[in-house]
């Protein structure tokens, strides 16, 4: 598992949101993402509807990197490794100056 800072994703990262839908409701990363409330995950389920393969980077984001890092863990026992925790999710990514809009 692999860790980025918020500050270094840009509008080509695949991002991927595993918040509740609540949270999601009211915030959101700027940045182009998908949504998927971890409750829900099914790691090879979502690589096979996003047309995912071994070499793209998924990077995971939550409120603050603890469901991220559980999400994570399933895409790995799934053997798709090239995950990558954005570290103290939306609340650092706001804290580093990225864009957060509100609902």
């Amino acid at each position: 598992m692999r860790f980025i800072k918020p500050i270094n994703l840009t509008d080509k990262s695949f991002i991927l949101d595993v918040r509740s839908p609540e949270e999601y409701a009211s915030e959101t990363i700027a940045l182009p993402h998908t949504y998927k409330d971890l409750r829900e995950l099914d790691p090879l389920e979502f690589i096979r509807d996003n047309n995912l393969t071994k070499d793209r980077t998924i990077y995971i984001l939550c409120a603050s990197g603890g469901r991220a890092s559980q999400a994570a863990e399933l895409f790995e026992q799934k053997g798709f490794d090239n995950v990558t925790v954005i570290i103290g999710g939306i609340v650092e990514a706001e804290y580093e100056g990225l864009k957060i809009i509100r609902n």
